[in-house]
Formats: structure tokens, C-alpha cells, sequence
């Protein structure tokens, strides 16, 4: 690669007045070129930001020619052996005066191949000319004849297309200074100008003899000198001091001077470089349509391309230029491939290398001289790079066809990376004058590395078959005339290998060196003078991985970059790892040799003298003939420098990786370094790079590698003395073998057969590998020491792990046996503490949990093993298993059986429910107690008071138990329900039940007899009121056979099935109430047995007919009782209130007990008893969900109707029965029996009713009444309507007959209970109301009064009632209010005359007519 490419073209200038100094230091300031856009027909607009452009002299100035600055060179130059080097033609020479010969100046040769010509773009022609008549004598014929000779094309040929200028430099005190630039501007001249407007000036002139007719094209500048220049002395003839004074220019204009020749410069050197193009494609494509015609050779259309990609790269279009290199490429690959098949098209290669042969035989002669003793010959070590375009003269080599495909890959490739690093390397060109601010394109050099990579990998081979092929030919020719000396064939071919990885490591470090950049993070990039090796100062760190790099933010490409450098390092350690091999310093199976199965682990021996290679012969001697790479060399002289270098090449491969965040890549060159730790016994730094390889190597799935790595693993803990991490490993290789003995089960069980290698645990790694005899008692040993316990799964030691999901009842105990089956994988025995079992209750449910545990230790030997769990414990429900744990000391196995099967969705949700509800099945067990075992329930009491707080009953049953001693724990389980726990009532079994006082809810049992049975009541209160009550009960007792635990959530309804509403009536003496009684909620009939009123000390009740006897009560047809209350005269305490007792059954719980009696009794006779607790449930599921008509049917029928079988649903339940003995079969023959036999079952069971019947208990209390009135309304009627109305036909009188009335009022304190005396004594002031309608009673007499009363008083007043309409009139009404406190007296009114009616007819006797006037006169009566 060329150290320095940028754009420029050849700007060739003619200088015959020497002037280019004057203006050279103004144009150096407005160069290079920038924001050139170049548009071609057939591309896109093309911008070249920056274009350099070189000023080449074309003849020398007669004052200047050592100027420091611009060096005198040819116009022309033909490339000759390098790219570097230009040969100089001999300047020509145009004369400086009128004299000068016509004839033209010599032609220069051109190169006969277009591509291999490198000419200028732009002519230009400096012009001194002061004045006009200078100009017309000499100055423009000298101009004729230079653009004729110099600036002129000749024919169509565009490969060297130029455009030419005149630039015209004014010189101050001159009389063209004195000219305006052009007539136009004439006007703006100063007044002491002699310029006549109108004339022409010499700027015109100019442009108009060499412009020509193309007016598009100006070809002339002109650039005025300000007269305080420090050169204008040196010029010949020199400007006189006293010359006539200039006007000076404006800044302005002299800016506008220099961008219109820049902008001149731009047009026309974009003119030339099209026409090269167009002229160059054409040629291209004329030449690739020949590609099939005899005689088409490649290398001359590779040259002829190149030169049209050369162009493009010296105007800065470096991407088109890449592209044709790639396509260049391309075609070199496919002219191999078919001079490969033996085709001879484009032209031939030759065969070899000439270097290459250099190569050999300077090694050849080293290896005599060391065998030999003779001499001191020394392999030549190569200092530059190996790949350059100027490195030999490859395009004289490609035109000549005498190049090799290896040198031609190396230029191609060399072009290539060249215009990748102008493009990547951005402040990298030392040949601009000042650095671009922009950082480096790392996606470009990333690029290179990455193109590094794929060219040293495929030219590698093809340096091989050129070192290979000559070496072969003359090996065979020498035979004869010089055995003695020929070197043996394993000589050579080490010869061949350590030339191939010299070459290798040397493009590898010059690809890492030129693709620095700024923009790699620190400590990973060193200077260009260390080489491809880093420095380090210290080891790895112990807490720090090695890879671990800061990103810097924000830098595109760096990720690539750092990447792309990782492999050419690693390509680099490759080679370094075969020079070990080759000396002996690394195994025959890299890094890592596996043991041979013995169960020992041994050490990865990199010293090549282990027991596998012994049997396979010493290895060849090493030739150290052949390095020529400095730093390779120093590697392969003794071990130490090879490790250290490995070392650093992977810590640098490392830390590139993890910047790029390849991780697997930088733990697989971990792995390496690892191994190597191991092996220079730097134990603490291999086991950090250890443990973090054998996890990725798990998790690939490269069994061969991880069990290696955790062999060395485990020797460097052990050395460690790391007890607790020792221990780890080992079981990760006990692992290992139990995956190996899984796997062969699994063949010798028909699976997994077809299993690919890759796919199983241990990948491609042989089972008798995994040798773990011995390890088994080393961990328990190990164990002893760990401070805490070391947790593992199941799964890696067992596999087949089953739970029974049928638990059994303990014989003679309560709890509950669940077998337990596994595999044991492993060789050695175990012996295992014990096997505990969790299970969690079945959802809907949740917050249940049960462990189950063996009973002492076990024995695990290789095969199934079988073992029982059990608990004390009795938790009835359903349960789901979810943990199986071994513990062995300190080591625990766990096994996961709820562990999801399916992957989470990213919302975190499980992705099927489907296939979590199948796993869960399987392992679904179902706990019931034993008909044997201790029971409770939770009932409503007999008796209910509603006047006392709300309470329930608890009835535990010890069974078959002998409880010595026990305690029962009381907990709500009803959101808002509080336990009055403090007023707790021991209903029965007082001997056996201690109140504790200390501990609310808590019961001491002491010598709880079998068979027998203790009740407490408890009271209860509740926020809301409440339908169904739970209650959770622990009871913890003690018996002959142990300690057990009974658990279990009660429920009960607690809500009344009864609603009672009361009406009052009061009479003076008695208050008459009527009590109905009717159903509460779910329209569920009752059965109502007896009613009654008790009486208080203060009132006595007495009933009427219906009062007592059996009754049922419907929804819609309650029943009514009404009773008549009396107060007790003689009794002076406060008034009690009477209580109303109804004794009744519930419909529903009447069907439920009759069912269940019936079913329960059946299934003893069956001998299904034990199944008792868990079907029963299921049948009262069923009943508590049956509709109001159902149990309608029922109460009017006196039966009930069971259903069949189907509508109950057993499947659910017949699950938890075991179906291997055939028990489920029979139980469910038995339960279609069942329902066949008891389609019907008859109710009112005299037994049933007494064990379900209730008494409510409902307080009434007598409304408290201080006044009452009696008030009578009599007629006084007289004779003849007496006479005319019947004895109980109502009186009967005409329409507007006035009626005497007599109003009676008294006044009565009889159900005062609470006045004295003194009280009733005291009168109090009343007023009455006579409410009537105008329409129907006209009344007269005192219609509303006020009165003053006293116990036992009577008032009487006078009223005139007159009927005003026919008909059964009702009495008007009387309303009698207290004037005293009226809202603080209760005051009752019993009106007697409130159902009288007065039957009114109209008189008929006399008849009213009224006759008005037609006229409207007065009104005529009759």
C-alpha cells in the first residue's frame, strides 16, 4: 500500500516572464480545490470536497530556478518500474523573443498502453504583457503558436485530454494597469484615467483572438499585482519605481479576480477529466466485448481499467475508483478459475515466484549451514511490508504478463486497502496542509481488516502452491547431480510452513498498524513503532473480565472496527499457535488433551511429551529455517516469549471482542488463555478465565471443551484450597456423567436414537470420557466443610422423578403416604439423608401448603429407586406438587415440578395455559381424612336468640384418636369477621377442653377419648352483614403414635332462611298484633313446626286458632299468626318485651341431610367408607345449587328427586381414586348404582327433622303508648228513620235532613307504663278535628275544639251533620292531636265509628223547577 494517497492532477504552467512567483503565494492559499461537482451522462452528480492540484513548471524560470517552493520537473512522465519514481524528460525551451524559431518544441513519446500515462490536465500560459502594442507585435503571435503547439489535441484520441488557459498578470506602473479588466467597466475608472470609453482594452483583446467562437468557454484570466509586492524587483525587464501610479484595486475586486480563476481552473480541469472518462470507458468496453475473440489478454485490460480507475482516484472519486478495482478483482478470479480447468483464456500467469525461490534457497543454505557447522548464514528478516504497490514494479510486470497470481492477488489488494484508507483515514494524510477535523471512518478500516482477513486466508494457499511447485520441479532435477545435498522433504515443507506463516503474521501486523485510529478506546491501541504486540505492565485482574471495555458513545463503526482487528489478531495467534505446535509447546489437540478415561484428571501437558504422543513416534525436529518476520522469530526462540506473546495477542483479542460485544468470541480465545494459565501454574488467574468458560461452554453445548476446562477447573480450586467451589465443579462433572448414563438409558429405551451429537449434553463427547469414580465421596467430604448448603437440580443426577398421584391413608394413624420413584445416574452410591415433597394447594385455592418427608436415610444405588414420603399432617383438599427435595449434609437437590414449559411472551405472560394446566395434572394429588381420623364442622346452633350477638358451633370428632393432648387454634377466614374469642362457651366435652384465657381462640385438649366428640360456641360479629361464614381450625394433637396437625377451612350458612314482619293494632285494653312469617332469601320453603308468644312480667299473650301445629311456608304463601297482649294490672317494674319462638327446618338442609344419610349409609354397606369425606362434598355441591321450583317440588311432594349421574359431575372427582387396582371402576359402578336405585328419595324422616330443627328465638317488644282516645260518633236519629232501617241496616235519611250528633271522647293512660300518679293525674291538653268533605257532609256545631284529659276522663260534644248527595256515606273522620309537646307524646286514636256508613236517599215528596224569560225578563218559580 502507498504510505500516502490523495487526490491531485498535474497543472503544467509556462512561465517565460518568470511571474509564477508573484502569484504563487496567493494561489497557494486558495488551494486545493474544494466543492468540485462533476455531472456525467451516465452517473449521478459527483462532489470532490477537496482536489490537490500540482503545479509543474514547464520550462525554467530564467530568475527563479531554486525556489524552495516549486521544484522544476517535466510536463509529461511515464510510469516506469515503481509508482514512486518518475524518470524526467528534458525540458523544451520557448523562446523569449521576436527571433524565436517557428518550429514547435520536440513531441514527448507517449506510452503505447493509455493506462500507464500520467499527464497534466490543465495547460496554462503566464502572460506578461504591459501594453497593446506588445501585444500585437509579439505576445500574441508567441501565444498562437504555444496554443497551437502545446495546448492542442491532436486527432480523436482523449486519453490524454488537457484544456489550456491564458492567464494575463498585470504588473503596476504598467499601461495595462491603467486599462479597466474589460470596456464595459470603463465608466468606472477615475477621472484622471486616460482610457477613452469605448475602446477596447487588452483583457478584451485577449479574449477575443483565443476564445474563439464558443462563447461558453472563456479561456482567459487575468490577476493584477498590487504594487507594494516585495518580488517586483526581480523581474526582467524589472517594473520601474517611477512608473506612472496605478490605481489600486478594492479588496473586492481583487477577491472577484481570484475566484473567477479558481472557478476557471475547476471548469477546466473538470473538462479534461470527462473527456479522459468517456474516452477511457469507451475503450474499456470495446475491449471487454473482445473478451471471447483469440488474443484477448487480461493484463492489458486490467491496465487500461486501472487507468480509468486512476483517474478517477486522482480527482478524489476514490469510491468509483474502488469499485473497478473490485470489479478487477473480480475478473482476475474468474480467469483463475478457468485457467484452473485448464482453458487458456486472457492470457497465462507464470507458475512461481521468483522471491519465493529467493525464499527457499536462502533457507536451504541457513539449514547446510547448521547442519553442516560451515559458515554463518542467518535467514534475511524482511523490516518493510509485504504488501505495497511499490513494493516491486507490478504494472510492468502485468503489461509484460511475466507476474504470478500471487503477486498480482498482493497489488490488487494493495490498490484496494490504499483507497480504503483514503477513506477511512481521514486525518491521516500527512500530504494535505492541514488535517481535517472530522475523526476517522472506522466502517472503512473495519472493511480493510475484514478484506484482510478473506486476502491472507485465500493467498496463503496460493503462496503455498507457489512455493510448493518450483520446489518440486528442481528437487527432482538435482537428484542426481547433488544428493548429498538435497534437503529431506519434512525439511522443506517446514521450510515452505514457516516462509507461509512469516508472511501471514507480517500482513496481519501491517493491517493492525495502518488501521489505527484515535477513536479506539485507550489501552487498547499502542503506537505504530510496537509493533502488533501490546506491552503490558501487569496481569489480568482477578475481579475484572478480560474483555471488559468502556464504550465510548456516539462513534459509528467502532463496534466493526474493533471486530474487524479481533480476527486479524486471532488469524495472527493462529499462526503463532502453529509455530508452538511445531516446537512441541502446544498439544496435538491445542490447548487441551483429554484424559483416557482412568477417572483421574490430569493436567493439559503443552510440553509434546505426553503418553499419546510417545506412542505416535517423536514429533519432527524443528527447522527454525524459513522466519522471516522479526517478531515471529523472537516467538519461536524459547517458550517464554511464545507464551507471553500468545498471552498478549489473546488479551488484545479479548478486549477487542468485548467492545464489540462478542462475547462468544472473546470467551472462546478466553478459553485458550485459560489453558495456557493452567499451564504456567498461575492457578487464581486460569480459575477466573475457568469459571467463566465452562458456563459458556455449557451453554454451547461443547461437552468435549467444558469437561476439560472443568478438569483443570477443579485441580486449580483444589490448589486454591476453595472447598465450597471445588465442591461445585466436581458435581458439574458428576453432571457430565449422569447426562452420559441418560443418554445411554435413553438409546437402550428407544429414544432419543437419532439424537444429533451436537443437540445432546455432552455434544460430540464420548461417554467414557466422564469418569467420575471416586468423586461421589470426595464431594461428601468436601460437604463438611462448606458453611452453608449447596442447592443443584434433581435433574442433573436423577432423571425418571415421579410422584404417586394416588396418596394412601397411614393404617393406624392419621396422614397421609405418597410413594416416590427416580433413576439414580451416577456410579457410586449415595446415601441421602432423606426425600421431602411439597405440594401447594390447587388453584383456585391458594396460601395452602403440605410437605411430606422419609422416614430415615436412603440408598441410592444405580437404577430406579422407590421410596414413601408421609405427614402427620391433614390438610384436606386438592394439592399440586411442587417441589421434590434430597438433602445429603450439606448438599441439597431440588426438583421443580411447576416450572413453566413454555417461554414467557415479552409482556411476561405465559405463552399457553394449556400446556401449564396438562404439566400441572400430572402431578395433581388429592388429601381427604380417613373415616378413622379427626374431623370437624362448623353448624348454626340449635337455639338462636336474636337479641344475643350472632353465634356459631364448632363439633370436633377425635375418631378413632386417644388424644393424650392437643390444642385447637380458632382463625377467621372471612374478610370483615371478627370472633368474639374472649366469650367462647364450651357447649360439650367440658372435662376434656381448657379455656386458655391468656391466648384468645386457643383451646388445651387433655385426654380426648376415641369415638367421642366436644362442641364450642363461639360468638361473632361482622362490617357487613354476611350470606356464608368460614372459619379456619387447627387442631394440634398428641396420640401414642405421635404428633399430627389437623387443618381445614369450615363453612356454614349463616344468613336466616326466615323473614318476620308484625302489624300492631291497640285497643283500649288490648294490643292486637299479627306476626307473618315468610322465606328470606333464594325462595327456599320451610317447614314451620310450632309458633308461640311467650309472656313477659309485664304483658301476657294469648293465641287464636293456627298458633301451633306443622305448616309449610312458601315464597309466595306465607303464613300468618296473630296474637292478643294483655298488660299486667298489678305489676309496677318496667315493661319486658315477649319473645316470639318458631321452631322450623330449612327445605334445603332437610334435602341435603336426607341425601346424604342415604348416600353416607350406602356406602359403608359398599366398603367404600373411606371415601366418605371425599365424596360426600361433591353430593352437597350439587344441592346447594338447586333451583326454587326444585325445592318446591319437594316440600309439596314430600320426595325429592336425585338427579342422575351425569348432572353431578364425578369425573372430577373419581380422579384422586386410585384406577391401577380397578377401585375407580368399582367406585363408579357403585355411584351409577346409586343414583339407578335412589332416583327418588322420601323426606319429613322423623330423625332427619329432629337433627336439623331450629329454634328462633325473636324479641317483641310492645311499643311504648302514653295516651290513648276512644272516640264514638252517635247519631241521634229519629223515630221514623229508626223504624225504616233494619236492626243492622245503617240509618237512613234524605239529602239536606239535618242529623243531632253526639261526639264522645275518652281518654285513657292504660299502657303508660312508666307514669306514676302523680303523672296520670296531671291532665293534658288535646285538640280534635272533624275532617270532612264539603261534598258529601256539611257540619255545624263545634268542628274542632280543644279539650283537657286526664286518666279516665270523658268529653262530650254536640255536632248537626247534614248529607249533601245520596248514597252510602262514610261518618266524617276525628283526628285528636296534643297541643302540649305534640312530638314528644305518643298519643293512638281507636275512632269506633270508623266503619259506619248513613245511607242518604232523596227526597221525592217536592219538586224545584226553574224556568227562565226568552226575553231575559225576570224568573218565573212554580
Amino acid at each position: 500500500m502507498e504510505p500516502s494517497s490523495t487526490s491531485k492532477v498535474a497543472v503544467t504552467y509556462w512561465d517565460p516572464a518568470a511571474l509564477f512567483p508573484l502569484i504563487a503565494p496567493d494561489l497557494r492559499t486558495r488551494l486545493p480545490l474544494r466543492n468540485l461537482h462533476w455531472k456525467s451522462p451516465a452517473r449521478p452528480v459527483r462532489s470532490i470536497t477537496s482536489l490537490h492540484v500540482d503545479l509543474l513548471p514547464y520550462s525554467p524560470s530564467p530568475t527563479n530556478l531554486t525556489s524552495p517552493a516549486f521544484q522544476t520537473s517535466a510536463e509529461l512522465t511515464r510510469v516506469k518500474s515503481t509508482d514512486s519514481t518518475r524518470s524526467n524528460e528534458g525540458p523544451s525551451n520557448i523562446a523569449r523573443s521576436a527571433s524565436r524559431s517557428r518550429a514547435g518544441p520536440r513531441k514527448e513519446r507517449r506510452h503505447q498502453i493509455p493506462g500507464l500515462r500520467n499527464t497534466p490536465y490543465l495547460k496554462v500560459y503566464i502572460l506578461r504583457c504591459d501594453d497593446n502594442e506588445s501585444y500585437k507585435n509579439t505576445q500574441r503571435k508567441l501565444l498562437r503558436e504555444w496554443v497551437s503547439t502545446h495546448a492542442t489535441v491532436d486527432g480523436a484520441d482523449n486519453h490524454d485530454a488537457h484544456e489550456w488557459l491564458i492567464l494575463h498578470v498585470v504588473l503596476p506602473g504598467t499601461p495595462a494597469a491603467q486599462q479597466p479588466r474589460s470596456s464595459s467597466s470603463a465608466s468606472n475608472v477615475t477621472g484622471t484615467s486616460r482610457w477613452m470609453k469605448g475602446s477596447q482594452t487588452l483583457l478584451d483583446k485577449i479574449r477575443s483572438d483565443f476564445n474563439g467562437s464558443n462563447a461558453k468557454i472563456d479561456r482567459v484570466a487575468q490577476i493584477r499585482i498590487a504594487p507594494s509586492h516585495p518580488d517586483l524587483q526581480t523581474l526582467s525587464p524589472p517594473v520601474a519605481s517611477t512608473a506612472a501610479t496605478t490605481t489600486p484595486e478594492t479588496p473586492a475586486e481583487v477577491d472577484t479576480a481570484w475566484l473567477d480563476l479558481v472557478a476557471k481552473l475547476k471548469t477546466q480541469i473538470l473538462a479534461s477529466f470527462d473527456a479522459r472518462v468517456t474516452q477511457y470507458e469507451e475503450d474499456v468496453r470495446e475491449r471487454d466485448s473482445q473478451r471471447s475473440l483469440p488474443g484477448w489478454n487480461f493484463c492489458t485490460f486490467f491496465v487500461l481499467k486501472e487507468g480509468l480507475a486512476r483517474a478517477f482516484e486522482s480527482v478524489g472519486l476514490v469510491e468509483d475508483a474502488l469499485v473497478l478495482y473490485d470489479e478487477l478483482g473480480f475478473g482476475l478470479e474468474a480467469i483463475v478459475r478457468e485457467q484452473e480447468k485448464g482453458e487458456v483464456i486472457g492470457g497465462s500467469f507464470i507458475g512461481w515466484t521468483k522471491e519465493g525461490l529467493y525464499w527457499i534457497e536462502e533457507a536451504r543454505k541457513c539449514l547446510k549451514a547448521r547442519k553442516t557447522g560451515e559458515g554463518e548464514a542467518v535467514d534475511e528478516i524482511e523490516e518493510g511490508h509485504p504488501i505495497a504497490s511499490d513494493k516491486k514494479p507490478y504494472r510492468e510486470l502485468i503489461l509484460s504478463n511475466e507476474i504470478s497470481v500471487f503477486d498480482f492477488r498482493c497489488y490488487l489488494f494493495a490498490r484496494q486497502a490504499t483507497l480504503l484508507l483514503r477513506l477511512g483515514k481521514r486525518n491521516g494524510d500527512s500530504s494535505q496542509e492541514s488535517a481535517s477535523e472530522e475523526g476517522d471512518d472506522l466502517t472503512r478500516l473495519a472493511e480493510i481488516c475484514r478484506r484482510g482477513v478473506d486476502f491472507i486466508t485465500t493467498v496463503a494457499r496460493v503462496l503455498r502452491a507457489d512455493l510448493t511447485a518450483p520446489h518440486q520441479d528442481s528437487l527432482q532435477g538435482s537428484e542426481k547431480k547433488h544428493k548429498d545435498e538435497i534437503t529431506s522433504s519434512e525439511e522443506l515443507s517446514a521450510i515452505i510452513d514457516n516462509l507461509i506463516a512469516s508472511w501471514t503474521y507480517a500482513v496481519c501486523s501491517q493491517l493492525l498498524q495502518q488501521t489505527t485510529s484515535s477513536a479506539i478506546p485507550e489501552g487498547l491501541e499502542e503506537g505504530s513503532d510496537k509493533g502488533l504486540l501490546p506491552q503490558r505492565s501487569s496481569s489480568l485482574s482477578l475481579k475484572t473480565p478480560a474483555f471488559a471495555q468502556a464504550m465510548k458513545g456516539g462513534i459509528t463503526g467502532l463496534e466493526e472496527v474493533v471486530a474487524a482487528r479481533a480476527e486479524l489478531i486471532v488469524l495472527a495467534r493462529t499462526v503463532l499457535e502453529g509455530i508452538g505446535a511445531r516446537r512441541g509447546w502446544v498439544g496435538r489437540e491445542g490447548w487441551f488433551n483429554v484424559g483416557d478415561g482412568s477417572g483421574e484428571m490430569e493436567e493439559v501437558n503443552l510440553d509434546g511429551d505426553d503418553d499419546a504422543t510417545k506412542n505416535e513416534g517423536k514429533p519432527a525436529a524443528w527447522v527454525p529455517e524459513g522466519v522471516r518476520n522479526k517478531d515471529l522469530k523472537a516467538a519461536a526462540e524459547d517458550d517464554g516469549g511464545f507464551y507471553s506473546r500468545f498471552a498478549e495477542l489473546s488479551e488484545k483479542a479479548m478486549r477487542y471482542y468485548g467492545l464489540a460485544k462478542r462475547y462468544k468470541s472473546a470467551e472462546r480465545v478466553e478459553s485458550d488463555l485459560a489453558a495456557l494459565k493452567f499451564h504456567l501454574k498461575e492457578y487464581e488467574t486460569a480459575a477466573v478465565h475457568l469459571k467463566r468458560m465452562t458456563d459458556f461452554y455449557e451453554e454451547q453445548g461443547w461437552g468435549l471443551i467444558e469437561t476439560t476446562l472443568l478438569g483443570m477447573y477443579a485441580k486449580c480450586l483444589k490448589e486454591m484450597q476453595k472447598p465450597e467451589e471445588h465442591t461445585n465443579v466436581l458435581l458439574k462433572l458428576l453432571k457430565k456423567s449422569a447426562a452420559a448414563e441418560r443418554a445411554r438409558v435413553g438409546r437402550l429405551a428407544g429414544k432419543d436414537v437419532e439424537t444429533p451429537p451436537t443437540q445432546s449434553p455432552l455434544g460430540r463427547l464420548n461417554t467414557s470420557h466422564v469418569d467420575v469414580r471416586g468423586y461421589v465421596s470426595e464431594v461428601m467430604a468436601l460437604s463438611t466443610d462448606i458453611p452453608r448448603e449447596i442447592v443443584n437440580p434433581i435433574m442433573h443426577f436423577w432423571s425418571d422423578v415421579s410422584v404417586d398421584p394416588y396418596p394412601r391413608h397411614s393404617v393406624d394413624q392419621d396422614g397421609f403416604e405418597v410413594g416416590v420413584r427416580m433413576r439414580y445416574l451416577l456410579t457410586d452410591p449415595l446415601t441421602i439423608d432423606k426425600i421431602t415433597v411439597r405440594v401447594v394447594s390447587a388453584p383456585p385455592l391458594q396460601g395452602r401448603e403440605l410437605t411430606l418427608e422419609s422416614s430415615g436415610p436412603i440408598e441410592m444405588r444405580r437404577g430406579i429407586v422407590k421410596s414413601t414420603v408421609s405427614t402427620n399432617q391433614t390438610i384436606p383438599g386438592r394439592y399440586i406438587v411442587e417441589q421434590l427435595t434430597i438433602t445429603a449434609g450439606k448438599l441439597k437437590f431440588v426438583h421443580e415440578f411447576m416450572a413453566r414449559t413454555m417461554p414467557d411472551t415479552p409482556l411476561g405472560l405465559v405463552s399457553s395455559a394449556g400446556t401449564a394446566i396438562a404439566a400441572a395434572k400430572k402431578t395433581k394429588l388429592s388429601f381427604f381424612p380417613a373415616p378413622r381420623g379427626l374431623t370437624g364442622k362448623l353448624e348454626m346452633p340449635k337455639d338462636i336468640h336474636l337479641e344475643k350477638m350472632r353465634m356459631v358451633e364448632i363439633k370436633v370428632s377425635s375418631g378413632k384418636n386417644t388424644i393424650e393432648k392437643g390444642e385447637l387454634r380458632i382463625r377467621s377466614a372471612t374478610a370483615g369477621l371478627r370472633l368474639i374469642t374472649g366469650s367462647l362457651e364450651v357447649v360439650s366435652g367440658t372435662d376434656v377442653v381448657v379455656v386458655n384465657p391468656e391466648k384468645p381462640g386457643t383451646l388445651c385438649l387433655k385426654e380426648f377419648p376415641a369415638e367421642s366428640e366436644i362442641r364450642v360456641r363461639l360468638p361473632y360479629n361482622s362490617d357487613n352483614e354476611l350470606t356464608e361464614l368460614m372459619v379456619r381450625l387447627e387442631v394440634d394433637y398428641t396420640t401414642e403414635k405421635g404428633g399430627f396437625l389437623f387443618i381445614e377451612t369450615l363453612n356454614v350458612l349463616v344468613a336466616l332462611p326466615l323473614a318476620v314482619n308484625v302489624q300492631d293494632i291497640f285497643k283500649e285494653k288490648a294490643l292486637y298484633s299479627k306476626f307473618q312469617v315468610s322465606t328470606a332469601a333464594a325462595e327456599v320453603p320451610l317447614r314451620v313446626f310450632t309458633v308461640g308468644l311467650h309472656e313477659s312480667k309485664t304483658f301476657y299473650a294469648e293465641g287464636g286458632v293456627g298458633t301451633e301445629g306443622s305448616m309449610t311456608v312458601f315464597a309466595k304463601q306465607p303464613a300468618n299468626f296473630t296474637y292478643k297482649i294483655m298488660r299486667k294490672m298489678d305489676v309496677t317494674s318496667p315493661p319486658e318485651s315477649l319473645a316470639l319462638v318458631i321452631e322450623y327446618t330449612n327445605m334445603d338442609e332437610e334435602l341435603r341431610e336426607t341425601v346424604s344419610s342415604v348416600f353416607e349409609r350406602d356406602l359403608k354397606d359398599a366398603g367404600f367408607e373411606r371415601y366418605v369425606h371425599w365424596l360426600l362434598p361433591g353430593l352437597f355441591m350439587r344441592f346447594r345449587h338447586r333451583s326454587p321450583t326444585e325445592l318446591e317440588t319437594a316440600a309439596l311432594l314430600e320426595e325429592v328427586d336425585i338427579g342422575t349421574y351425569e348432572e353431578y359431575g364425578w369425573e372430577d372427582a373419581l380422579e384422586a381414586i386410585d384406577q391401577r387396582s380397578g377401585e375407580r371402576a368399582k367406585v363408579e359402578s357403585w355411584l351409577k348404582e346409586f343414583f339407578t336405585k335412589h332416583a327418588t328419595i322420601p323426606l319429613n324422616q322423623k330423625d332427619i327433622l329432629t337433627s336439623i330443627t331450629r329454634s328462633i328465638f325473636i324479641p317483641v317488644e310492645v311499643p311504648a303508648l302514653q295516651v290513648m282516645h276512644t272516640v264514638e260518633l252517635n247519631l241521634l236519629c229519629d223515630s221514623i228513620s229508626r223504624q225504616l232501617s233494619s236492626p243492622y241496616a245503617p240509618p237512613m235519611v234524605t239529602v239536606g235532613v239535618s242529623l243531632q250528633a253526639e261526639l264522645i271522647i275518652r281518654h285513657s293512660r292504660h299502657w303508660d307504663t312508666t307514669a306514676d300518679a302523680e303523672a296520670l293525674a296531671k291532665p293534658m291538653e288535646f285538640f280534635y278535628e272533624v275532617q270532612n268533605n264539603p261534598d258529601t257532609w256539611l257540619i255545624s256545631g263545634r268542628k274542632r275544639a280543644h279539650f283537657a284529659g286526664v286518666d279516665g276522663s270523658v268529653e262530650t260534644f254536640a255536632l248537626v251533620l247534614v248529607p249533601t248527595r245520596p248514597g252510602q256515606l262514610s261518618l266524617p273522620n276525628v283526628e285528636i292531636k296534643c297541643t302540649d309537646g305534640a312530638d314528644n307524646v305518643s298519643c293512638e286514636t281507636e275512632y269506633k265509628a270508623n266503619a259506619d256508613v248513613v245511607l242518604v236517599l232523596p227526597d221525592v215528596r217536592s219538586t224545584t223547577v226553574r224556568i227562565d224569560s226568552l226575553f231575559g225578563g225576570e224568573q218565573i218559580a212554580a
